[in-house]
C-alpha cells in the first residue's frame, strides 16, 4: 500500500467522521491486560511462549438501536510490553468508523472498515494496515445469539517479509446469561501470507510446495527472534472461548483462550493464547 493510497483511505474515515452527527452515546474506555501465547515465534519446531501486559485506551461511538440504519465509530490507543521478547514490543492507534442496519429484534448487519499504525520495537514489523469486516448478528430469544462475519486485511510492514494480506471468515456463538455479561465460542478460517520461523532446515525450492504456492519466499535473518524468518502463504484455524462481566455501570472484566494452527508449506505453527483484563468507561 502506497503512502499516496494510505492517505487516500484516511481521507475517507477522517470524512466520514466528519459526517457524522454529534448527538451520539459516545464514551471513553480504559484497561489493561495481562496475557500469554505459547509461541510468539510462530515456530513450526517446538516454539517459545512469553508473557505481556496491555494497556490501551478508547473513544467508543456503539450503535443506539433506535434507528433501522445506525453509525459506529471508535478510536483506540494502545500499547503492549513483553516479559522476555522485547523486541516485540509495540504501540497501535486505530481508526474505525462503521454502519450498522438493524433488522428488527431479531439481529443486524454491519461494516467496519479499519485504518492502524502499529509502530514495533524491532522496527522491520512497524505497518500500516487497512481492511474491512462485515458482521451479521442473529438473536434466539432474550439470551442467545449467533453471529458470522468477513474480514479482509492488507497490512505492510517495513520489511516485506511482514507484510501480508489476509481474508477470513468466521462464526460465533453466545449468550448473555445475566445482565452485563456473555460468554461464547467461536471458530475462524483465514487464507493469506505469514512469517513463519523454525524453518532453518528446510530448504527453499522456489518452485512452490503444496498446492504450487511458494515456499521460502523472503527469507531473513530476524535479530527478535534470533533466528531466520520465512513469509509463506498459509491456512489458518483458530478456535475461541470469550466471556465478560460488568460488575458496576462503569468497571467490567473480559477473559479469552484461543487455540490457533498456521498451515504452510514450511510447516505447521501451533499456539494457544490467552488474557484477563479490567476496564473502566468514563
Amino acid at each position: 500500500m502506497t503512502r499516496r493510497s494510505l492517505a487516500r483511505f484516511a481521507g475517507v474515515l477522517a470524512g466520514m467522521a466528519l459526517l457524522l452527527p454529534r448527538n451520539s452515546p459516545a464514551a471513553w474506555e480504559t484497561g489493561a491486560k495481562a496475557g500469554f501465547d505459547t509461541n510468539v515465534k510462530r515456530s513450526v519446531s517446538g516454539g517459545s511462549g512469553d508473557l505481556f501486559f496491555l494497556g490501551y485506551g478508547a473513544y467508543l461511538r456503539p450503535a443506539t438501536g433506535e434507528t433501522r440504519l445506525d453509525w459506529t465509530f471508535s478510536a483506540v490507543l494502545e500499547g503492549a510490553a513483553y516479559a522476555r521478547n522485547t523486541g516485540l514490543d509495540y504501540g497501535a492507534i486505530s481508526l474505525s468508523p462503521g454502519l450498522v442496519y438493524n433488522i428488527g429484534p431479531v439481529g443486524t448487519v454491519s461494516i467496519t472498515p479499519f485504518l492502524q499504525y502499529k509502530p514495533v520495537n524491532d522496527t522491520d514489523q512497524s505497518a500500516w494496515a487497512f481492511g474491512g469486516r462485515v458482521d451479521l448478528l442473529q438473536r434466539f430469544g432474550k439470551n442467545l445469539y449467533l453471529g458470522e462475519y468477513g474480514a479482509y486485511t492488507d497490512s505492510r510492514a517495513r520489511v516485506d517479509t511482514y507484510s501480508y494480506t489476509e481474508f477470513a471468515a468466521g462464526v460465533v456463538f453466545g449468550g448473555n446469561f445475566r445482565p452485563g455479561s456473555f460468554a461464547e465460542i467461536g471458530y475462524e478460517y483465514s487464507r493469506g501470507d505469514s512469517f513463519l520461523t523454525g524453518t532453518d532446515n528446510i530448504v527453499s525450492t522456489g518452485t512452490g510446495g503444496m498446492g504450487g504456492r511458494g515456499r521460502g519466499t523472503s527469507r531473513i535473518y530476524s535479530s527478535a527472534f534470533g533466528t531466520e524468518v520465512v513469509k509463506d502463504s498459509t491456512d489458518s484455524h483458530s478456535v475461541g472461548f470469550s466471556a465478560g462481566i460488568d460488575w458496576s455501570p462503569k468497571v467490567f472484566s473480559v477473559a479469552n483462550c484461543t487455540y490457533k494452527a498456521i498451515i504452510g508449506d514450511a510447516g505447521t505453527a501451533r499456539s494457544t493464547s490467552g488474557f484477563a483484563g479490567i476496564g473502566y468507561r468514563f
